[in-house]
């Protein structure tokens, strides 16, 4: 049989002359589930269940789907099948959603007596629920009624869970597997990040955990999970589900103990857990996604733009002390012990004392890091290390020129000496004329300076720059 793959589009109800067979799937017919996560809300979800259809016209009833369902993105599978229409049914069973069916229709109501205990019960139309009921109760009109309410049964557009039904046409009866994919909103992930740095703070060993959070409305249970990393735009359309399946997976990576396995979709990466698991609803969970030992890294002390970039009347001539920024930098490659693909997220950095007890020392968010690049964390500000600065000469050569000298000094108060980088900004064009130290340019605007400082001492940076506005 030719196998039929139909892009769902969203309908109004089944005609009424239609006389379907109604096929109820429970999740207990599920065959597999397969769940993609990406990182901005979006989920895709393959549903495959087992079916036995009848031949011709007949509803299936799919319950258990994501309450954040996009009904316009639903795409059904399944060996000669074709789909007429869909309904998603968003509405569940709960008091307000059955007094909206029972509009101008009567239920029974029960009054117990407050003393004697005695119930009553009468018949009851419903004039309005919009705001608050308000019900006809013989010949009188009751509002903000406190007592028991009976309805004669359950419509047959109320679910107790959300449900898509799906309108079929089926060329011969039996049993067979059909699949559902669709996008829904309500699941999101991001990865995390636990950083051991050594005692020498010249390593450390690297974490990576996903953190998994579904608030879309349904669980999903004996899952396969995968993940992926990358700015998708919302608005692509839903690929074919021949290109979906063929041809996007690109060279896989190894993946190291305990890891998830990556590869290349596309312009983006994908994670996959290499086992089940389940998703509850309205839970965060964490799996462990990547481990690396001993990557090695290089930790710097720095200062950035301790003086205005364009000296105006504002400025008073000091600056007060300010301490240096803590940075550890590392290169994701395999010859510093990792090259691995990083998900954008929190890298959370721990030191341990010299009683071997861990404690937090910083953290940073990181963007997504191919293999090769670059990695660079500000942990906070060094206790230790400090600048503090004045300036010693003004010449203003007109409205928008002058030269300005500088003294900054860089204090160590801890027991050996550091190296610290000193970036300063400078407004248009600019030069150093004199300098104290050895400085570079680093970039159109931006100057830098290494300034070593011994134990317990300081360093003096003495430099005039000449600075002009356009």
């Amino acid at each position: 049989m030719k196998k039929r793959a139909v892009l769902l589009t969203f309908a109004a109800c089944l005609s009424a002359h239609d006389a379907l067979a109604d096929v109820r799937i429970d999740e207990n017919a599920v065959k597999s589930l397969n769940v993609t996560v990406y990182n901005n809300g979006l989920g895709l979800v393959r549903d495959s269940r087992s079916v036995d259809l009848p031949a011709g016209v007949s509803t299936l009833s799919f319950r258990g789907v994501s309450a954040q369902i996009q009904p316009e993105t639903a795409l059904l599978d399944g060996d000669g099948v074709s789909v007429r229409e869909q309904n998603f049914n968003f509405d569940l069973l709960s008091r307000d959603s059955l007094l909206r069916k029972f509009l101008g229709k009567e239920i029974q109501v029960i009054d117990t007596h407050y003393l004697s205990g005695k119930k009553t019960i009468e018949n009851a139309k419903i004039l309005s629920v919009d705001a608050g009921l308000v019900l006809k109760i013989g010949d009188r009109i009751e509002t903000d009624y406190n007592g028991r309410l009976i309805f004669p049964d359950v419509p047959d557009d109320l679910h107790d869970q959300p449900t898509l039904s799906v309108s079929v046409d089926a060329e011969t009866a039996g049993k067979r597997d059909v699949e559902l994919s669709y996008l829904t909103n309500g699941l999101n992930w991001r990865a995390d990040y636990v950083a051991e740095l050594n005692a020498g703070e010249d390593g450390l060993n690297l974490n990576g955990w996903v953190t998994l959070t579904n608030t879309s409305g349904v669980s999903y249970n004996n899952a396969d999970i995968r993940f992926m990393a990358g700015s998708v735009n919302r608005v692509r359309p839903v690929l074919p589900r021949g290109a979906r399946a063929k041809g996007l997976m690109l060279a896989a990576a190894p993946a190291a103990d305990n890891a998830m396995a990556s590869e290349q979709v596309m312009d983006y990466h994908l994670y996959t857990l290499g086992r089940k698991t389940d998703i509850a609803s309205n839970q965060t969970k964490q799996l462990a996604l990547l481990s690396a030992s001993n990557v090695k890294v290089g930790k710097e002390y720095k200062f950035t733009d301790v003086l205005p970039a364009y000296r105006d009347e504002s400025f008073s001539g000091e600056t007060p002390s300010r301490n240096a920024e803590v940075v550890l930098e590392f290169d994701n490659t395999k010859a510093a012990n990792l090259g691995l693909s990083l998900p954008a997220g929190t890298i959370r950095v721990y030191k341990a004392d010299s009683k071997k007890n861990m404690f937090f020392v910083g953290e940073d968010r990181v963007p997504h890091t191919p293999e090769n690049g670059k990695i660079k964390l500000n942990l906070g500000n060094a206790f230790d290390v400090a600048v503090s600065g004045r300036e010693t000469a003004y010449t203003a050569f007109s409205p928008k020129a002058y030269e300005a000298s500088y003294s900054l000094t860089f204090k160590n108060a801890k027991d050996v000496p550091v190296s610290v980088k000193y970036d300063q900004t400078f407004s248009n064009q600019w030069s150093v004329s004199s300098s104290s130290l050895p400085h570079k340019m680093k970039n159109a605007r931006r100057a830098e300076w290494t300034v070593k400082i011994p134990a317990k001492g300081q360093t003096v940076l003495n430099f005039t720059a000449r600075v002009q506005k356009p």
